[in-house]
């Protein structure tokens, strides 16, 4: 990992913040939590959400938009439970972490010159991680570690990337105010990381 532009002060903070988080809104998961900082807590601490810095393809940034995620929670109060809402928006992108296994981060730094200077990537995919989409990959680590959540919520996180893909098509059509909700606070979310 590509830890030369990292602001550890404020990854740290995010990252800590990230832990408080989980504590307080998932008191029945708390094994899980220890779990998954145990097994993946550098991991966590320097994986980035995305391939450019504009969408968090930064080190931390993967947590930093979790957090940013559930702020927008209470936005939606009067429509949905909005401690389920900022529970999904903290655990949503966890599939983002790539495979279980050493070595197998979903994103790599990008080594390319012109795909950095050009295109602004500074992440890629990597080869080694095995494929799986980070909503369903997300679903392992919540069964892995053992998170304690109801339906809704698993239907939020399954349809986390958004309606328009094929493999959530079938809920479409369906009224799912958590899993819509997720969804707009993860796009304000991302509007702000854009500014």
């Amino acid at each position: 990992m590509d830890t030369n532009n990292i602001d550890f002060d404020t990854a740290k903070q995010n990252y800590d913040k990230y832990l408080e988080l989980l504590m307080k809104f998932f008191p029945d998961s708390t094994e899980a939590i220890d779990r998954l900082e145990e097994e993946m807590g550098e991991r966590l601490f320097l994986t980035p959400r995305d391939q450019t810095p504009d969408t968090g393809g930064t080190p931390g940034g993967l947590v930093e938009f979790a957090v940013a995620t559930a702020k927008h929670a209470s936005m939606f109060k009067s429509v949905v439970d909005q401690k389920k809402l900022v529970r999904t928006a903290l655990i949503h992108e966890l599939g983002k972490l790539g495979g279980s296994l050493d070595g197998q981060d979903l994103y790599v730094v990008e080594t390319s010159d012109w795909h950095r200077e050009k295109l602004g990537r500074h992440f890629k995919y990597n080869e080694a991680c095995p494929k799986m989409s980070f909503p369903h990959r997300t679903l392992f680590y919540i069964a892995r570690y053992g998170f304690v959540l109801e339906e809704d919520e698993w239907l939020a996180l399954v349809t986390a990337a958004g309606f328009q893909y094929d493999e959530n098509r079938f809920y479409a059509n369906e009224v799912l105010p958590l899993a819509t909700a997720l969804q707009a606070c993860r796009t304000f979310a991302l509007q702000k990381m854009k500014k």
